[in-house]
């Protein structure tokens, strides 16, 4: 059972989802593409300490999704289930380690146009950086990793 503080927390998240922009540039270049689909949203902790990860996600400025995850230290993986919309113009997440502050990342800018899905993994990295990931390879080549790039 989650805390007031944590219900607090996760709130904070929501009500500064549009204010904040710590992952990378707001103003991102837009591609004219239609609407993609979220395919895939997992979190990993590569540090070696288990890790609280809150995570919010928003499609088109709507908030579809709030929650808190602990994960193990040393590659503690979970893929996030979802009401995930079948097609958004853009979806940003907003993420919050342990204590702190919350980052922002808009993982629809600057893929392709061809594009009709996307991926996002949240790393938390060996040195307990907090990182976001993105690709369009879903599907039968969702496995590869290496078609992921850093947002």
């Amino acid at each position: 059972m989650y805390t007031r503080r944590h219900l607090l927390v996760a709130a904070g998240i929501a009500a500064t989802a549009g204010c904040t922009g710590a992952f990378g540039d707001e103003g991102g270049q837009q591609t004219e593409r239609g609407a993609v689909r979220l395919e895939e949203l997992s979190v990993q902790n590569n540090h070696h300490r288990d890790q609280r990860l809150q995570l919010a996600v928003e499609a088109d400025g709507e908030m579809v999704h709030l929650g808190t995850y602990d994960l193990t230290g040393d590659g503690g993986t979970q893929t996030i289930g979802g009401e995930w919309s079948d097609g958004a113009d853009s979806y940003r997440v907003h993420a919050r380690l342990n204590d702190e502050p919350i980052q922002t990342a808009a993982v629809t800018d600057g893929i392709g146009s061809g594009a009709d899905c996307i991926r996002v993994l949240i790393r938390i990295d060996s040195d307990g950086e907090l990182t976001v990931w993105h690709g369009t390879n879903c599907g039968s080549d969702a496995d590869d990793a290496d078609e992921l790039e850093s947002v």
